[in-house]
């Protein structure tokens, strides 16, 4: 017989809507092996659409194989497996399941594959209980460490840009695994191990950035998790890790003590841009780092700012003779990323000056749309600002919801790169007026 929770399980996962199991089941008892039917049936039809080959013996404790999980089996997923000895093994242990489709005639094959089995399906199940724990258990100790350094002094020139990360850590003190697994407050393509190892960056950082004036990368692990190989426990996340932070920071982590990172973040641009240390007028393409954006507070007398992805959109509209000074156009350039740096100077230059529209023109790419959604949430806040997208067909957006739903549209059968769509001197123009 099969097991209840197993029948649950196919049923579940295996069978297709409007279908069962056929009872009585066949068994072989020479092979181990059970054979079931998949029908479909109603008062007038009755049709077989496939048979299932499961496991007839009870489950021991044998262990999962780890060529087996190499495959990536998951409830829905369908692999195609030799048809030899290793694979008729798993098949009498239960770990997976046979599955061969008919055709409409109900006796031709249409298909084989093997899907997850419920012996395989309950490990998969209870490795993620064990995994949740660990993660819960993890938090727990993290929570005792955070508690620590939020409860320390914080000197009183840094005390403005450490008290955003002390509320950070707060906020997540109050989180189960389960809510830091789904929370916005990180990429979302990190997995929880990730974001709880930044959490203890994060802690670890905080850690040296009160209690010493300035400390290098390698100190950050090596002080928090005093170990042989502390001080590399945070390397392989080096780079998404010191982004995160400045991002949360809103500052370069130079300005918070971290020294020999070697790194400068450019922001370029070309157009009219004022300072408290330093002044530019139209001309040529010039660049901002991100410790004078974080030292100092920009604004402009341009009314119009306009937000590329591409350095060469930056050099061809600063190198067209006059448009930038007689259109009143301030250019800037991500250079296919927005950095926390970036985002700091365009909220600084739309508080502080009489910008009336913001023009946005990314690549025509999944990875130019996402930018383009990053800018819109730097831009959003400010208020009395209009927002112009720059389209592939040379059209302009004046929605994220319009200029999403084009760019879907057109991502399906197109990619396109800023360059290959300039335009001129007159469409430039003409996106300005519209």
């Amino acid at each position: 017989m099969i097991r209840v929770e197993e029948i649950d399980y196919i049923k579940e996962w295996v069978l297709k809507k409007g279908e069962e199991l056929e009872v009585p089941y066949t068994s072989n008892r020479s092979d181990g092996l059970m054979y079931v039917n998949v029908i479909k049936h109603t008062q007038r039809t009755y049709r077989i659409t496939g048979v299932l080959t499961i496991s007839a013996s009870e489950p021991s404790f044998t262990e999962v194989d780890k060529n087996l999980l190499q495959f990536g089996f998951t409830p829905r997923k369908k692999v195609s497996l030799p048809d030899n000895d290793q694979t008729l093994k798993w098949l009498r242990e239960g770990f997976i399941i046979k599955e061969i489709r008919f055709k409409k005639d109900g006796r031709t094959p249409d298909s084989q594959h093997y899907r997850m089995g419920y012996r395989l399906f309950a490990y998969s199940e209870n490795e993620k209980r064990k995994k949740t724990e660990a993660a819960e258990k993890e938090l727990l100790a993290w929570v005792e460490k955070a508690k620590l350094v939020t409860s320390l002094s914080i000197p009183s020139h840094k005390s403005i840009d450490l008290r955003r990360l002390i509320k950070v850590v707060e906020d997540f003190c109050h989180q189960t695994a389960a809510d830091i697994k789904v929370s916005v407050g990180f990429p979302s393509g990190w997995t929880l191990a990730k974001r709880l190892r930044f959490l203890h960056f994060l802690v670890a950082f905080l850690q040296l950035s009160i209690k010493r004036e300035q400390f290098d990368w390698k100190e950050i692990g090596a002080s928090y998790y005093q170990e042989i190989g502390g001080s590399k426990r945070f390397d392989r996340d080096k780079n998404d890790f010191i982004e995160q932070l400045e991002g949360l920071a809103e500052c370069p982590l130079v300005r918070l003590g971290l020294t020999s990172l070697g790194r400068i973040t450019p922001f370029y641009f070309s157009g009219p841009l004022v300072g408290g240390y330093s002044s530019f007028q139209y001309g040529p393409v010039h660049a901002l780092t991100d410790l004078s954006i974080s030292s100092d507070d920009y604004r402009t007398t341009a009314k119009a700012l306009w937000l590329v992805e591409n350095r060469a959109i930056l050099t061809r509209m600063a190198s067209e003779e006059n448009f930038l000074e007689e259109t009143n156009s301030l250019i800037m350039c991500v250079d296919g990323h927005l950095r926390s740096s970036h985002k700091q100077c365009i909220s600084q230059l739309l508080a502080g000056s009489d910008i009336d529209q913001v023009l946005i023109w990314c690549d025509y790419d999944p990875d130019g749309l996402q930018i383009a959604h990053e800018i819109y949430e730097t831009v959003s806040d400010a208020k009395g600002k209009e927002l112009k997208w720059i389209q592939p067909d040379q059209q302009v957006s004046t929605s994220l919801l319009e200029y999403e739903g084009y760019m879907l549209a057109f991502l399906e059968e197109n990619r396109m790169e800023q360059e290959e769509m300039a335009g001129s001197r007159e469409e430039w123009v003409k996106w300005l007026n519209h």
